[in-house]
């Protein structure tokens, strides 16, 4: 627990620097997605702030998660049917991702070796962040 709170206690200060307001609404859904063990839904996220803010709406969770995406907080998986996940953005990952239960797995390695040879093709191009998701399906998916 106690790395949760050094972590949580980083990106609120990250957040007061940036100039936004620390309430109690952003202070757990940051809680949630650094609890959470891989990227989440923003109802998945939602229903989790209701347990201890029932009258949030979930304007509220979506507006916030859209601010927090700006500033460079979270990260946002964008599926192939357009759903969304989001997920702090803390590190650098990748993720292997099911199109069947949604599963999301996350690796450090990268797969962008490759990008010096990108960058001597194009030479004025400088590149300022990349991501890697792979779209697939489980073990447990691929057995039904």
């Amino acid at each position: 627990m106690e790395g949760l709170a050094l972590n949580l206690a980083d990106v609120l200060t990250g957040l007061k620097e940036k100039g936004l307001k620390l309430t109690p609404q952003r202070q757990q859904i940051l809680r949630v997605l650094l609890r959470a063990g891989g990227p989440l839904t923003a109802k998945e996220i939602g229903d989790a702030l209701h347990r201890r803010f029932p009258n949030v709406g979930f304007g509220t969770v979506y507006r916030t998660l859209e601010t927090l995406k700006e500033i460079g907080v979270l990260h946002e998986i964008i599926f192939p049917d357009g759903g969304k996940r989001f997920e702090l953005s803390r590190e650098h990952r990748h993720h292997l991702i099911c199109l069947g239960c949604g599963r999301a797995v996350s690796f450090p390695c990268c797969p962008a070796e490759c990008l010096g040879q990108i960058t001597k093709l194009n030479p004025n191009f400088k590149i300022q962040e990349h991501s890697f998701t792979v779209f697939g399906y489980c073990g447990d998916c691929r057995k039904t």
